[in-house]
């Protein structure tokens, strides 16, 4: 499974996350009690009964940070400085895919699970001694989520 993240563009433009190493997708719904002295189940007994009255999500993710160098461009790959840009308070259209195995880079996309908007509000950097040094960030969601139809 992959985070993809697409441009504001008239034509979205896939932007993977760039050498990636985790992904966690979180989704919830919050609810309420709304059982009276009248609530009965099919069997006659008194269980609790629940409303939603909300819900929400994050996508948490870890990747390795790299520095680009000479002739490299990875134009459908987003880094750290990327990332770094995009913590403000503008949400930003993203895509929970699952790729075709062994596919260049494991970017070649065979089925969407989910789409939505979120806010990346946290991005956190770990450079501890003798090992790579990753970032890992929170993209919270905002507003409805699609589940995937191809």
């Amino acid at each position: 499974m992959r985070l993809v993240i697409m441009s504001t563009a008239s034509t979205p433009q896939h932007q993977f996350v760039a050498l990636a190493t985790e992904l966690t997708a979180h989704f919830s719904a919050q609810t309420e009690d709304s059982t009276t002295k009248d609530t009965t189940d099919v069997s006659g007994g008194n269980w609790n009964s629940y409303d939603v009255t909300g819900r929400s999500g994050d996508i948490q993710f870890t990747a390795l940070v790299a520095s680009l160098t000479g002739d490299y461009t990875d134009d459908d790959g987003l880094y750290l400085d990327d990332f770094i840009q995009m913590v403000n308070d503008t949400p930003v259209n993203w895509k929970l895919v699952l790729i075709t195995p062994e596919s260049t880079k494991n970017r070649t996309i065979s089925k969407t699970i989910c789409t939505g908007q979120g806010k990346l509000t946290n991005l956190q950097i770990s450079a501890q001694n003798r090992q790579q040094t990753t970032y890992s960030g929170t993209l919270n969601m905002f507003g409805p989520v699609t589940v995937g139809s191809d």
